[in-house]
């Protein structure tokens, strides 16, 4: 199988398409079925449009958000989209909050968990690459070190939980039912968080490789000619010491030879000394006077 087609091979899970249409479908199962509740409890139209405005207003809202994301105008106007959603789930989360402090309950106290976590989640995944994300300065925030897997796996522990204690404190059929829908809710829309963290993580290194490549390529040049000087170093210096030992044997034969000539040179200096001492008592017998007839009359 080649690189390609495995890339084209993913799980279902793994597919951004496939998750988003899963998330509108829960979130439209949502909103049919606690209709269908209320609806058997004898409420006038009115009374059914107000309950999903007060109770299912979050669900109608990420519906819409779902739907829009579809169109032109919300890939165009997508950050603008995100902020909206996470400016959401922080009033969400606050009034989980306010809930709690009125009166305790643990499956309140699981929703809370999970809308915290999935604002954490939201916040720093969608407003990175964002002028937000530089002016609240989001990159130092200690949530960072959290890996996006991470945050997927906290909810889908949590909504497990929240599932499990519903089933147990639950005896109706249709409470079950809707229960196991915010469950699944919970648990798809933190994966396609997830996933869009991943695509905006092939971004970054998309832009890290190409914008680093020059400086890649300088570096693996740099290195390869250092082990290519290295070795021509080498060479050389071998070459060179060769060099040096042929002239050092060189140049000590002929420190050998100048040193014999040295010491036949007094030798020499002698028997030419001697030979000018002869000719110089040579020179002297000559010019010694002969005796004359004049002399030798005179002397009569």
């Amino acid at each position: 199988m080649n690189l390609e087609e495995k890339k084209e091979v993913k799980s279902w899970y793994d597919k951004p398409r496939f998750v988003v249409n899963i998330v509108t479908l829960l979130l439209f199962g949502i909103l049919v079925y606690s209709q269908s509740i209320s609806s058997s409890s004898n409420l006038t139209g009115w009374e059914l449009f107000r309950n999903i405005m007060n109770v299912n207003l979050l669900y109608v809202i990420i519906l819409i958000y779902f739907v829009i994301i579809r169109f032109r105008v919300g890939k165009r106007y997508f950050n603008y989209c995100n902020v909206l959603l996470i400016l959401l789930y922080f009033f969400v989360t606050m009034t989980s909050f306010l809930s709690i402090i009125s009166s305790f309950d643990l499956l309140l106290f699981l929703v809370l968990l999970i809308n915290l976590t999935l604002f954490i989640q939201m916040s720093h995944t969608f407003l990175r690459g964002t002028v937000s994300w530089k002016e609240f300065g989001m990159e130092r925030s200690p949530f960072n070190e959290i890996k996006a897997g991470n945050y997927f796996v906290i909810v889908f522990v949590l909504s497990t939980l929240y599932l499990v204690i519903n089933l147990i404190s639950t005896g109706e059929f249709s409470g079950v039912v809707l229960t196991l829908f915010v469950s699944l809710y919970y648990i798809f829309f933190s994966r396609y968080i997830y996933l869009y963290s991943l695509y905006l993580d092939s971004i970054d290194k998309d832009k890290d490789n190409s914008g680093n490549f020059g400086e890649v390529k300088e570096k693996m040049v740099d290195s390869v000619n250092k082990v290519i000087n290295e070795e021509k170093i080498d060479s050389f210096v071998d070459s060179t010491r060769d060099k040096i030992d042929e002239m050092i044997d060189d140049v000590s034969e002929k420190l050998e030879d100048l040193s014999g000539s040295q010491e036949a040179e007094p030798e020499e200096f002698i028997l030419k000394e001697t030979e000018i001492e002869v000719v110089k008592k040579k020179k002297k017998k000559k010019k010694k006077k002969k005796p004359t007839t004049e002399n030798v009359g005179g002397g009569e």
